[in-house]
């Protein structure tokens, strides 16, 4: 008998583009959504940024509220909602292609997320470093916070890699097994490294913000050396960490066509390139 085709790589890339999807225009939308919250309204919403209008003047919001609207709590959301399915996957039996879809939904998440905290905290740029200019009355607050951060994002990266590693064992039925070990790591984590540069740079094209020169694609490309950690989860569960035990539940990854996870990841990616890239223009 002629042995089944494995789709399992691209079932992989199917869910990665899902999960990118619901990562990082969600992070958008959480930005959209914050300044509606605040009495503040954008003018265009776009896959990659929004631009709000600054109707209300953020120095009179206590320090809580101005770093969520200036920027903060689309970041904070991110590491949230990754936290909870962090636990979800670590207590919950699930079927193999939603823990597949979890486990880089998850890994996006806290990327985004630990990512903006710890870049943010560096460097001074991005959403944080909008935070900070909102504190420009309170140097010593700006400092202690942008420490705060850098040490926050730092352990919460290295975290990422840990946990990206021990989900894996989920699909890797024998740990000592090096073959099985790269077999999984490949299709579940360097999709997730990949596919947020490839999307990045193809929505970044019709941007208005590419076109105003509020961003370039210089720092588009630094931000998406976040997703690095997904390059970093596949080494160590090819090679650089002791395999653990045997997984409490151990899955295949679906090898059969997914067609449902193809045409949703599908549709989802044309609407970031074609209707977010361009952006939507709020009245």
């Amino acid at each position: 008998m002629e042995p089944k085709k494995d789709f399992s790589l691209v079932n992989c890339i199917a869910s990665s583009l899902l999960a990118y999807f619901f990562t990082v225009p969600l992070h958008e939308f959480f930005h959209l959504a914050t300044s509606y919250a605040y009495g503040d309204k954008c003018s265009v919403f776009s896959a990659g940024a929004v631009e709000p209008m600054h109707l209300i003047d953020y120095q009179k919001l206590a320090p809580f509220h101005r770093i969520m609207v200036a920027g903060g709590s689309a970041s904070i959301l991110n590491v949230i909602i990754g936290l909870i399915l962090v636990v979800i996957l670590l207590k919950k039996q699930l079927k193999p292609a939603s823990r597949m879809f979890l486990t880089q939904l998850m890994g996006g998440h806290l990327t985004e997320g630990f990512g903006y905290f710890m870049f943010g905290g560096l460097i001074g740029m991005g959403d944080w470093g909008n935070v900070f200019a909102c504190f420009e009355d309170a140097p010593g607050f700006v400092t202690g916070m942008r420490i705060s951060l850098t040490v926050l994002g730092v352990l919460g990266y290295l975290f990422i890699f840990f946990i990206l590693n021990y989900l894996s064992y989920s699909f890797i039925k024998d740990p000592s097994d090096e073959k099985q070990r790269f077999y999984t790591a490949v299709r579940l984590h360097l999709p997730m490294f990949i596919v947020p540069f490839v999307m990045a740079c193809l929505v970044m094209i019709p941007s208005p913000m590419i076109r105003e020169g509020a961003i370039t694609y210089a720092e588009t490309l630094f931000w998406n050396m976040a997703w690095i950690a997904f390059f970093w989860g596949f080494m160590f569960t090819w090679k650089m960490v002791k395999p653990p035990k045997k997984s409490r539940w151990l899955y295949d990854l679906p090898k059969e066509p997914l067609y449902g996870f193809w045409i949703a990841a599908a549709a989802v990616s044309l609407f970031d390139l074609f209707v977010l890239g361009p952006g939507i223009k709020i009245e």
